[in-house]
């Protein structure tokens, strides 16, 4: 990997983990979906980098094409969750955070390292093949054969979250 794309998937881990941050800790809800979005499209960009053509896709058309569309429609039509504050309850999460913190921060390290010890320490010899070779066809044809009731029922899930936000906006 040369050094520029190195830097274009640096940048696009720190604009997941920033707009990450920045869906947890917003007030503003509306915003806080805004950021969702980037979070959705710097995922995106590392799948390509792994060598997941058909998950890149996927990622930007249901994620961050559809379920932040489904968010900020649900936001939209809730005038009094638009216009809500969430900071108050936000600030009673973060003391007991911070104080947890470096405790999750050690055991997260420990559990990294750990799981370094079981994964090769260098590349496989055809990896280079192996990530430039389109992998749409097999999951494709998983989709549409072995997975099809999952998929169909994400597809509802997702219906009936649009009918439920619907409903619940609905004048009184």
């Amino acid at each position: 990997m040369t050094v520029g794309l190195k830097i274009v998937l640096a940048a696009a881990q720190i604009l997941t983990v920033l707009s990450a941050v920045a869906v947890t800790f917003h007030p503003n809800i509306l915003y806080a979906s805004i950021a969702l979005f980037f979070a959705f499209c710097g995922v995106a960009v590392m799948f390509v980098y792994a060598g997941a053509d058909f998950l890149a896709g996927a990622q930007l058309i249901v994620y961050a094409g559809g379920v932040t569309i489904l968010v900020l429609f649900a936001i939209m039509l809730t005038q009094w969750l638009y216009k809500s504050k969430l900071r108050d309850i936000r600030m009673r999460v973060v003391a007991p955070l911070a104080l947890i913190a470096p405790a999750l921060t050690y055991g997260l390290c420990v559990a990294l390292r750990g799981l370094g010890d079981h994964v090769l320490k260098t590349t496989p010899a055809n990896f280079e093949a192996f990530s430039s070779a389109p992998k749409t066809m097999p999951i494709g044809q998983a989709l549409l054969t072995n997975y099809l009731l999952p998929f169909e029922a994400i597809t509802i899930l997702l219906l009936s979250a649009l009918v439920g936000g619907v409903w619940l906006a609905r004048p009184k």
